[in-house]
């Protein structure tokens, strides 16, 4: 296993942590990954495609949390960005698609079985620890 794959995984493993128990993410952490994810980045030589793509789909996520005043997190949007710094276009959507799916099942048993409404938050970085885990299993 690469130190990259291990890095993501404690990071998104930290501030989900964070994110579940106090519903904060931390902003200085998540900027120390990302520019760690770009000083990677840039060593390895990537593909401008690789830093463009992800960067656009975090900079629409960080859009559609100004635009519902929060009803998605910003701090998700920039754990989506900083992502994007370090995973390869494909892991990145693998990961987002089943975060988004996974986090639609967590919210569908919360409405249905414990009777809560569409209001009630859940927080998004667990799934993405998730889905980033299941691709590296997968």
């Amino acid at each position: 296993m690469e130190l990259r794959n291990i890095c993501t995984a404690f990071f998104l493993l930290y501030v989900g942590w964070k994110d579940l128990r106090k519903r904060e993410i931390p902003l200085f952490l998540t900027a120390l990954f990302a520019g760690g994810g770009l000083l990677y980045s840039l060593s390895a030589q990537r593909q401008a495609v690789d830093f463009l793509i992800p960067a656009g789909i975090g900079l629409m996520f960080l859009a559609l949390g100004f635009l519902t005043g929060g009803g998605m997190g910003l701090g998700d949007a920039w754990v989506l960005l900083a992502l994007g710094t370090v995973l390869d276009t494909g892991e990145y959507m693998a990961t987002l698609c089943a975060a988004v799916f996974l986090a639609a099942v967590w919210a569908g048993v919360l409405l249905a079985a414990f009777k809560k409404n569409r209001k009630t938050e859940i927080p998004f970085v667990p799934f993405l620890l998730l889905g980033y885990i299941g691709g590296l299993i997968l």
